[in-house]
């Protein structure tokens, strides 16, 4: 059928099925708080289950031989609101987004391997990447509303949706090497989690990176805690890392002193003063770590992803690696090529690969690792038993295991490494290069004039169809100059509307349409504007009828085409949504819809 082909020729590799880090629809979906909720709905509750395992229930809350048993009643109009809460992809893409989000919380009836408590406090979780609609991601508190309880010793829990992770392994396996290696990581395992009697499917739960985690690994819960989304050390950067402990004096000035260091021109005074405010060892395991684990939404591959910790009794950073769920993909964010395996992309990180004794330092850490820790066997078993405990797809298993072992070739259009070879042997090859085809990626340190900062979106309009050997429509937009843009699909025949089904990323996969279409302006001239919209649907909202933009989980990327391979993100999605009037099969029957709402323009 027309279109209905994997991405290739014109997009080459530039379109992404589901990215990094989790946000959701429009930017004003969290406008409710406790006590400005509507009425509860009234249908009766769900009554909860006994799971048929109790007998094998431990004290241990994060028992990895099981599935733990989460069970959620919620009013159902309730579950709505959390469900559609979030900030707009467009709001998370733009240089200042807005500060004031939060997720409104909700009291629910909870039951947990048959334990039953009321007036749990939860919410929806998540930044960009991980978000859904459909399977939203969760934070429970024991403690608010009932001071002092806790379960099982914690008085918080994370659930951590695996939109990104059909195995159900990458986040466990990723905490459990990063542990091994020396690092200090949250304890992780799995549960299968109900809300008002659906299964929602297996999740990761995730210890929260709060006082007693920073108590029970480093014996000191008194220093600065920060999380990074998309932030790394620089005098305007500092400022993007959001404090998590000692809040009340805000004193950053420890963020400071690394920034200072990163300043100094002279190698080796930089060198000296990094080692007395950052555990230089801890760093160098850090930094192998991600390159083992090909975790590129991290520290050192993306600037995101961590927390990092000032250890009080020697005043030194330690990194805390967070959403693992993207390790053992194959090493690049589908917007940022060629940033991996050697990750570089941190500014400390940078500077080190830069010295030639540092760098040194850095793939001496990464054999010495792949000695210790890396045994493909015992990564191979613990891939197939959690696949026998959550019956993860074959296809996805497979495809995880062809980063570990350079096997199943059919699989190897899913990652982005050469998987002709085993993971020591990539690595080996891009150290004797020095990384030669890799790209930095630091942020860039500058002030951002948020004051000033003017939000500017553009409607878009679409249709689109393609059926026995035609595509044909077109999508409206206004460019950022206040030009009129409409863009005509017909003009490729057998190519304008390109397929794909991504069965690796997501929980069932993410299908993606990209409608291609020419200036109707300069239909007829030799070099046309080519434009690119790109929409994303989660299999879960793959049906006809009208989806809202959600994320990465029903979303809109609007390019403009400058050469093969190489596109220009324009805009992403604000507000509305995709409606499809027919779905097809991927092979030979008809696929048509429209898009209907805004994309905000990116700087």
């Amino acid at each position: 059928m027309a279109g209905f082909k994997f991405l290739g020729a014109i997009l080459a590799c530039s379109i992404l099925y589901g990215c990094g880090s989790g946000s959701t629809e429009p930017s004003d979906k969290n406008d409710f708080s406790g006590d400005q909720l509507p009425p509860p709905s009234t249908e009766p509750p769900v009554p909860f289950f006994t799971p048929s395992d109790l007998d094998s229930v431990s004290e241990d809350p994060f028992d990895p031989e099981r599935l733990m048993v989460v069970q959620i009643q919620l009013p159902q109009n309730y579950v709505q609101i959390l469900s559609n809460e979030g900030r707009s992809l467009a709001d998370v893409y733009r240089s200042c987004p807005r500060e004031d989000f939060e997720y409104t919380e909700f009291n629910a009836k909870v039951s947990i391997d048959g334990e039953e408590l009321d007036d749990v406090i939860i919410r929806k979780k998540g930044f960009l990447g991980s978000l859904s609609a459909t399977k939203p991601s969760f934070k429970f508190d024991f403690d608010e509303a009932v001071e002092g309880r806790r379960f099982k010793g914690l008085k918080r829990m994370t659930l951590n949706n695996n939109r990104q992770d059909a195995t159900n392994v990458r986040q466990c396996l990723a905490y459990q090497m990063y542990g091994q290696a020396g690092i200090k990581v949250p304890r992780c395992s799995l549960a299968r989690v109900y809300v008002n009697g659906e299964d929602l499917g297996v999740y990761s739960h995730v210890e929260s990176i709060k006082k007693p985690f920073l108590e029970r690994v480093f014996g000191n819960d008194e220093g600065n805690l920060y999380e990074s989304q998309v932030a790394d050390f620089g005098t305007h950067l500092n400022e993007k890392f959001e404090k998590k402990t000692n809040k009340t004096e805000n004193d950053r000035s420890d963020l400071d002193a690394v920034a200072n260091a990163l300043d100094l021109p002279n190698d080796e005074n930089f060198l000296a003063t990094i080692e007395t405010l950052v555990d230089m060892d801890a760093f160098y395991t850090q930094w192998a770590m991600d390159a083992i684990l090909g975790n590129w939404d991290s520290a050192m591959g993306n600037n995101n992803n961590f927390y990092i910790y000032n250890h009080p009794d020697n005043n030194k950073f330690y990194y805390i690696p967070w959403g693992t769920d993207t390790a053992f993909t194959g090493g690049d964010d589908e917007f940022k090529a060629n940033i991996g395996p050697l990750y570089k992309s941190s500014r400390i990180t940078t500077r080190l690969f830069s010295i030639e004794s540092e760098r040194a330092k850095y793939y001496a850490r990464i054999n010495e690792l792949l000695e210790d820790i890396w045994v493909e066997k015992d990564i191979l078993d613990y891939i197939d038993n959690i696949q026998a405990l959550t019956d993860a797809p074959d296809d996805a298993v497979t495809a995880l295991k062809a980063f570990v072992s350079g096997s199943e070739p059919e699989y190897r259009d899913k990652l982005s490494t050469n998987l002709d070879e085993d993971l020591p042997t990539r690595l080996a090859s891009a150290m004797a290069t020095n990384a030669a085809n890799q790209v930095d990626n630091t942020l860039n340190d500058e002030p951002r004039d948020c004051d000033n900062f003017e939000v500017s979106t553009t409607s878009i309009k679409a249709n689109f169809s393609a059926d026995s050997g035609q595509d044909s429509g077109t999508f409206t937009f206004t460019r950022r100059d206040n030009t009129q843009v409409t863009a005509n699909i017909t003009v490729i025949p057998d190519d304008s509307i390109l397929y794909k089904f991504d069965t690796f990323k997501g929980p069932a996969g993410t299908h993606g349409i990209s409608l291609v279409g020419v200036d109707n302006t300069q239909f007829f001239e030799p070099n046309p504007d080519v434009y690119v919209l790109h929409l994303g649907i989660d299999s879960a909202a793959f049906k006809t009828g009208e989806t809202d933009f959600h994320g990465f989980s029903t979303f809109a990327f609007l390019y403009k085409f400058i050469s093969e391979g190489n596109l220009i993100l324009i805009a992403t999605s604000d507000d509305g949504g995709i409606t499809l009037n027919h779905i097809g099969d991927g092979t030979n029957s008809l696929l048509s819809g429209s898009v209907s709402g805004t994309l905000g323009h990116l700087k």
